[in-house]
């Protein structure tokens, strides 16, 4: 029983995370790194018969798609959890269960290789007044920066090794004013 939502509604996720497209794209990265592998683990405690572990992770997956703005994947788990809770679930659901997840999690990654535009360029370094520039612009309106792309953006501005990993560091964190007030002073 397939929908037709979309896997992200990238508009409401923004929305729901106040506007911060840096954060936005932090927490569907952890999506990533910490769903990817619920269905086979839903699968597994199936096979167990621990209708209750796998009714707590679908139920996980729920609030958290949801809150992301992937409806295709909140949908799912919405009927997936249904079907466990009333202990008559089907096959055909943790099958589509484990599409959606794989293919939201495709997406996720898809969106992230399209947000790194200045790491295209084979890992040329950029000009210690370029990477200044460009990092601060894009600090200065919440922008996400991959990691490849932060480190090369870091490593051309020549920062000491320490100053480098506290603006890393900060970055990562989301701390953008302080991180432009090192790049500021620094360079």
């Amino acid at each position: 029983m397939s929908t037709n939502l979309p896997i992200l509604n990238y508009d409401f996720a923004l929305n729901q995370l106040g506007g911060n497209e840096a954060l936005l794209s932090k927490m569907l990265g952890k999506f990533v790194t910490e769903f990817a592998r619920v269905p086979s683990e839903v699968s597994s405690s199936l096979e167990n018969n621990d209708i209750n572990s796998a009714k707590i992770k679908v139920h996980t997956v729920k609030g958290i798609s949801g809150n992301l703005g992937l409806q295709a994947l909140f949908d799912c788990a919405t009927r997936f959890e249904t079907e466990l809770r009333e202990g008559h679930w089907n096959q055909s659901t943790l099958l589509e269960f484990t599409q959606i997840t794989g293919d939201s999690c495709t997406e996720i990654q898809q969106m992230d290789q399209k947000e790194a535009p200045l790491h295209e360029n084979g890992g040329t370094t950029l000009a210690p007044e370029t990477s200044k520039t460009e990092l601060i612009k894009r600090l200065k309106r919440n922008e996400f920066i991959d990691d490849d792309t932060l480190f090369d953006m870091v490593s051309s501005l020549q920062l000491s090794e320490s100053s480098s990993r506290n603006l890393i560091s900060l970055v990562e964190d989301l701390q953008y004013p302080e991180a432009i007030a090192i790049i500021e002073e620094s360079c």
